[in-house]
């Protein structure tokens, strides 16, 4: 059930609003251009193997620390395990550019990711998202 929410959520939060993105004032100065214009939004739908849930969140873990902590191009690897079906994760993934996102999914750590987890992921949706307010990234306000 939640699933289905989720995914209808998804859905409707990934459609585009140019009405809204049109009235977006520029970053800094008139005419300038909007930095975050190019970004790559995607939501990863993710059903993983029940007995290997403790393995899969070591992994997904990893993966999301190192890419934040080396890549620049990726502004958010945000994951998360569902409360009333562990079996599912959803990985909210933002990045600078398409080149960020290829450049992220050759990386040591994303392919050690990839190969680790192939057994252990039975189902796999990529979501395509356009964001409604693409400036509105996760802040990190008192974190050491």
């Amino acid at each position: 059930m939640l699933a289905k929410t989720l995914a209808a959520f998804a859905s409707a939060v990934c459609l585009c609003c140019p009405a809204f993105a049109a009235d977006q004032a520029p970053a800094s100065g008139a005419g300038a251009a909007n930095p975050y214009a190019g970004n790559i939004v995607r939501l990863s739908m993710i059903t993983v193997d029940p007995a290997q849930l403790d393995a899969y969140k070591v992994m997904a873990a990893e993966v999301g620390r190192e890419s934040m902590k080396r890549e620049p191009g990726v502004r958010v690897l945000y994951s998360m395990q569902e409360q009333k079906d562990p079996t599912r994760f959803y990985i909210l993934e933002i990045y600078a550019s398409e080149a960020a996102y290829k450049h992220h999914i050759q990386t040591a750590h994303f392919q050690k990711y990839k190969q680790g987890t192939l057994k252990m992921v039975k189902d796999l949706q990529l979501i395509d998202c356009d964001p409604l307010v693409p400036e509105a990234l996760i802040k990190r306000e008192n974190v050491p």
